[in-house]
């Protein structure tokens, strides 16, 4: 049986701008880009922010669906329902589309169908603008056709989606409990090699320890079809994982190719990022054969008769979480940019190898827990429920 179908301009008002009436003393709340995690939650700390009342600018309601309109963050599923902000009405950074379902489309529905992969699919390839600032139009969102079943179904589409999302929630907690485990064991052995290493002048640096490389920008001249090949983008790089679900591929000849082909081992950094994003790392683990890597991202090779790269990356999440990447970063108006110059230059902590040996061992010991442990299967599970219910099979 067909699923009914509508456009998103008939079900939602899109972007709606607050009324040149609104009450100055209207409590309000401003949420920046860096209060949405890629699940969906908003940070509520960073929510309930107070900001002034702003006549005339777009704005949101409690209910309403947030969706990033810029790259990297659209292509890393920004999105979010504001159902739980603590004021009635607030005012979101202008990196995000306002969505405003009507009576006929249930605002959780809404948010399961844009944060998905199918939408986002379709964003990405709709996006207009230069390579570093492409966008999502709000054109592109009032001609989206989507599935639009009776709304009770639609309710109920949600609850399964809900309680799916809340199983995979759980999983990812027990996983940051075993990623906090293994930076304690790091800040144990070397917490006081770190903080010298950043107070000396004279300590070594990123550059010395490894080879730090810009990877290869994607432009229409790379896609004749010729040397094809996939590549690694800043879409497909997490905190400490790939994502392979969606992989893109470009021309690289033999030369380039030999340049930005992939080795298991190789530490790959976000370049280009929201502020709170820029320079999370991961490891390649040779997942694709034969794969090159995007100038959205940086790589780090390590020097290996000195450096382990299970080390380095440790010391590279370390940078992450404690903000020092983003203390370094360049900023425009929406992106950051860590910069590989600037990152060669950061101060690196070299212990002996056998120290770093034992660390690795194990850092590899709770890598293996989290590698035996449910996530995968949770978010495989939802996953496959997002794509049955919006393709009518649930």
């Amino acid at each position: 049986m067909s699923v009914r179908t509508a456009l998103l301009q008939d079900v939602c008002e899109i972007n709606p701008r607050a009324p040149k009436n609104l009450n100055d003393e209207t409590p309000v709340s401003f949420l920046p880009m860096s209060a949405v995690s890629e699940d969906g939650y908003v940070a509520f700390e960073e929510a309930r922010t107070y900001g002034e009342v702003k006549k005339g600018y777009t704005y949101f309601e409690r209910g309403d669906v947030l969706i990033a309109k810029i790259t990297p963050c659209f292509e890393n599923g920004k999105a979010a329902s504001t159902a739980t902000i603590q004021n009635k009405l607030g005012f979101g950074s202008t990196e995000f589309h306002v969505l405003r379902p009507s009576h006929d489309l249930d605002p959780k529905y809404a948010f399961y169908l844009l944060w998905s992969d199918r939408f986002r699919t379709i964003g990405e390839k709709g996006m207009t603008g230069s390579a570093g600032q492409k966008r999502v139009p709000a054109d592109l969102l009032r001609r989206l056709e989507i599935p639009l079943p009776h709304l009770d179904e639609q309710k109920r589409i949600a609850a399964i989606l809900d309680k799916a999302d809340q199983l995979r929630q759980k999983r990812r907690h027990a996983m940051a409990l075993l990623d906090s485990l293994t930076q304690s064991i790091f800040l144990e052995m070397f917490g006081d090699l770190v903080d010298k290493a950043k107070q000396s002048s004279s300590s070594l640096t990123v550059a010395d320890v490894g080879r730090v490389q810009l990877g290869r920008q994607r432009a229409p001249k790379y896609q004749t079809g010729k040397f094809t090949r996939p590549y690694i983008r800043v879409a497909n790089v997490y905190e400490d994982r790939i994502d392979l679900s969606d992989v893109l591929s470009m021309d690289f000849d033999d030369r380039d190719f030999r340049d930005y082909k992939l080795e298991s081992g190789d530490i790959l950094l976000n370049e280009g990022q929201s502020t709170e994003l820029v320079g999370r790392p991961a490891m390649w683990r040779n997942e694709i054969q034969n794969c090159c890597f995007q100038n959205t991202l940086v790589r780090f090779q390590s020097d290996r008769t000195a450096l382990l790269p299970e080390f380095a990356l440790s010391v590279f999440l370390h940078y992450f979480r404690t903000g020092e990447f983003a203390k370094i970063s360049s900023k425009t108006s929406s992106v950051a940019h860590l910069g590989a110059s600037r990152f060669s230059r950061m101060p690196f902590p070299l212990p002996s190898i056998a120290e770093q040996s034992r660390f690795v061992e194990r850092a590899l010991r709770a890598r293996e827990i989290k590698a035996t442990s449910a996530r995968g299967d949770a978010d495989a599970l939802f996953a496959s429920l997002q794509h049955r219910a919006f393709s009518g099979q649930l």
